[in-house]
């Protein structure tokens, strides 16, 4: 892991000198002169501007890339958004889904009631009433490592079954009803080409996690709407078909989520995209630079231990990945543990080459051993029990606790191409609009540093010397 920190002296440049004509934020530290690509980290002008709580607010700032660059992703980048200013999730209890909310509700109400009172004897028996559910809104229902997942809560250290199956499903129920009360104006998506943040409740963030486990938020397809690119996707099925040790991980997430406190629930998850003018990010504006490069340490640990700083998520350009399917690398196994930032997956359309999403404020839910095909649930890490006791404890002005994590995807497999100017270009806009920051992270104390690795360099390809 490596962490780089601010310079303590001068070195602060005009925004007209960086390229932020889109941004009105004073920047505050020098842009780093150079970048250690692929498993390096990239120091940039640092700054921010707070937004009022559910803003998602919106600055332009695309310009097309090199020929070369922008052939790689065609069609994302050529992609025609529909005539509208603001586009929303998509949820059943809109109007035109208002009929089969209904049937929804009303099976929702049911199985609360019968968790309530004990009616549900065994995970079998919850699988089947889920089975029944997904059926109505034509989600898959192979729920076979949900049900063995649901066996091992006691052995795995999550808590008995029969208080699963009783007040944390019941409570889970409760809250899916609940989405037309927490969304009633709806939900911005976070769009290509657009500045923008969109600020949610631990609660809300629960609603909707809990909505694409029991399926009763509308699929990929149904968000998938007025021809925006392909997003993410939001659906668990393959998880509860298929993938029992990351079931364990939302099943602990559930347990302790249930059991917290109004503060805790209170507090605020933030997303947000933030896009450089990549035009104003050239050759020349990195030849021209006068700044030398910042103190870097190396260190061992983990990415997600490293307290205080800006954390990298070596993320696939479909923010995610492959957390709700097979993929247990770096990205998906954040993703997991700290199940809050699953929700940006429903929020974001696929990142251009100069954006990067930051996700502020999620907590780890799970510890975790392995990589890979070794990853398993390791136990509940419990950060709704320790904001039990320090609610207020470490919240900036905005309501978030909790560590920022910017995601920045880089060129999968690359082959020769990354050693040529416009791969190297492509890089160094890329981590320079990461180490920007968070939109508003004058909201709280500033990140010290940036903590990274070896990005780029596993599953996707790159040259770790370069």
């Amino acid at each position: 892991m490596l962490h780089s920190f601010p310079p303590h002296a001068t070195g602060v440049v005009s925004q007209s000198s960086v390229g932020l004509a889109s941004s009105s934020r004073t920047p505050r530290a020098a842009p780093l002169r150079t970048a250690l690509l692929s498993g390096a980290l990239l120091l940039g002008t640092r700054g921010c501007r707070a937004l009022p709580l559910w803003a998602a607010r919106h600055r332009r700032g695309f310009r097309s890339l090199p020929r070369r660059l922008a052939a790689r992703r065609a069609a994302a980048a050529a992609d025609v958004h529909a005539d509208v200013d603001r586009l929303l999730v998509r949820f059943f209890h809109k109007r035109r889904d208002a009929e089969l909310w209904k049937q929804i509700e009303q099976t929702l109400q049911q199985l609360a009631e019968r968790c309530k009172l004990g009616a549900i004897v065994d995970a079998e028996d919850l699988a089947e009433e889920l089975v029944q559910l997904r059926k109505m809104t034509g989600y898959q229902t192979d729920l076979r490592a949900f049900t063995k997942s649901l066996q091992r809560l006691e052995t795995a250290g999550i808590c008995e079954l029969k208080t699963f199956l009783g007040p944390v499903f019941a409570w889970a129920l409760r809250l899916a009803l609940a989405l037309p009360e927490l969304f009633c104006d709806g939900l911005p998506l976070l769009r290509q080409r657009q500045e923008g943040e969109v600020f949610l409740t631990r609660r809300q963030c629960a609603a909707l996690l809990v909505a694409s486990l029991l399926g009763v938020i509308p699929d990929y397809q149904g968000q998938c709407q007025h021809n925006r690119p392909h997003m993410p996707g939001f659906d668990m099925s393959y998880l509860m078909k298929e993938e029992g040790e990351k079931i364990l991980c939302l099943l602990s997430y559930l347990k302790q989520i249930s059991s917290a406190d109004d503060c805790f629930l209170d507090e605020v998850v933030s997303f947000s995209r933030r896009v450089q003018d990549a035009e104003q990010v050239t050759e020349a504006f990195w030849a021209n630079l006068q700044v030398p490069l910042t103190e870097a340490r190396v260190a061992e640990g983990l990415i997600e231990c490293s307290a205080g700083n800006l954390q990298a998520d070596f993320a696939n350009y479909r923010l995610g990945g492959g957390a709700l399917h097979c993929g247990k690398v770096q990205e998906e196994i954040r993703f997991i543990t700290c199940p809050e930032c699953i929700v940006g997956m429903l929020l974001c359309e696929p990142m251009l080459e100069n954006e990067a999403i930051f996700i502020v404020g999620t907590q780890q839910y799970s510890s975790y051993r392995g990589y890979g095909d070794s990853f398993r649930f390791a136990a509940p890490a419990e950060p709704a029990a320790e904001g039990r006791d320090v609610a207020s404890s470490g919240q900036d002005s905005l309501g978030r606790r909790g560590p920022h994590l910017v995601a920045m995807d880089a060129l999968q497999h690359p082959g020769d191409w990354q050693y040529e100017k416009d791969g190297i270009l492509r890089e160094l806009v890329k981590a320079y609009t990461a180490a920007l920051g968070d939109l508003s992270e004058s909201a709280g104390q500033r990140q010290q540093g940036f903590a990274t690795g070896n990005w780029g360099c596993g599953v996707f390809g790159g040259d770790p010397q370069l």
